[in-house]
């Protein structure tokens, strides 16, 4: 082989391998930026339903500390008839009367705290469309499961927590999108650079296919040059 005919091929080895390097920088861009792009189109309604969620929690917080309030007293009333039931009974004196007040305290209680297990409905509710909201998106977020406590003041908890859950992650899904948006810019820009990988892929083929499948080395040949030719997917004897 002429040095002048060695001189070309590699020449256009280097090309191949250059835009080989280029298309598949180009092709990790190109996922990158659609994970980008997918986290930049959900933040908007996953940051809305976290908003939501907080906003009505507020109310059903209030309305719960209310009922800790209301049956404190009722509740009270159904252990001190408890108490002295089982006083009665420990001293052999006839319990039913304390049984029968206990039994009345208890069902107070209980009929009070069907309010409650409305407001853990509500509760539940605004659980479920955070859990949607974050299931149809790429965004992780961690929900707090519901609990079965009946008292009020258990279920307040629950809210307060799951409020919490939800303006935190309004905060972190604004601020996850924006960053992304930044990175998609930053993605495109570098894809304009670069070509888009379809384009290089076309390229690529087109070079390849000046390169000869074999070829033959004399020995005045540098050694570099068996080493780029092989890179380039040309055969060296």
């Amino acid at each position: 082989m002429k040095p002048a005919e060695l001189e070309r091929l590699l020449e256009l080895a280097d090309r191949v391998e250059t835009l080989e390097r280029r298309l598949v920088r180009a092709e990790t861009l190109t996922g990158e930026l659609a994970r980008h792009e997918e986290l930049v189109a959900a933040a908007p309604e996953v940051g809305a339903a976290m908003e939501r969620a907080g906003v009505a929690l507020r109310p059903i917080t209030r309305q719960l500390e209310r009922e800790w309030v209301d049956q404190g007293p009722l509740v009270t009333d159904w252990q001190r008839a408890f108490e002295l039931e089982q006083i009665a009974e420990a001293a052999g004196a006839d319990p039913s009367l304390s049984a029968q007040e206990a039994d009345a305290a208890r069902r107070r209680v209980e009929s009070a705290r069907l309010a409650t297990r409305r407001q853990r409905e509500l509760i539940d509710r605004e659980r479920e469309a955070m859990t949607e909201a974050v299931d149809r998106s790429p965004f992780d977020v961690e929900i707090p499961a519901g609990g079965a406590d009946a008292r009020p003041e258990a279920a307040r908890r629950e809210a307060l927590a799951l409020a919490g859950v939800a303006q935190e992650a309004a905060g972190d899904v604004a601020e996850a999108g924006s960053a992304a948006a930044a990175r998609a810019a930053d993605a495109r820009a570098e894809l304009g650079r670069l070509g888009e990988p379809a384009a290089l892929r076309r390229e690529l083929e087109e070079l390849r296919a000046r390169l000869p499948g074999e070829v033959k080395l004399g020995e005045d040949a540098p050694a570099s040059a068996a080493v780029k030719l092989e890179r380039a997917g040309v055969r060296v004897r």
